[in-house]
């Protein structure tokens, strides 16, 4: 006899279904998260130097995280 032990009764476990992501949903996050990456480096060039100066970035700061490409989600 090989039953599985489980520390969950049965009514507090999870179909399988709902086990795991599905792999569709984690592409279309990563997804999300590139087009973020992407739209707020465009939003940051297009700052002039009075709002770039309110936040303490340098034109060439904004440029430089601007030409970034949108995978590249970790700081330099």
């Amino acid at each position: 006899m090989s039953a599985q032990f489980s520390p969950l009764p049965s009514a507090l476990r999870l179909p399988a279904r709902f086990a795991a992501p599905k792999v569709g949903l984690v592409w279309l996050t990563y997804l999300a998260r590139f087009w973020r990456a992407y739209d707020t480096r465009r939003q940051l060039n297009e700052l002039d130097a009075h709002l770039l100066r309110d936040i303490g970035v340098t034109r060439l700061d904004a440029q430089l995280e601007a030409s970034r490409k949108p995978w590249d989600l970790q700081g330099r």
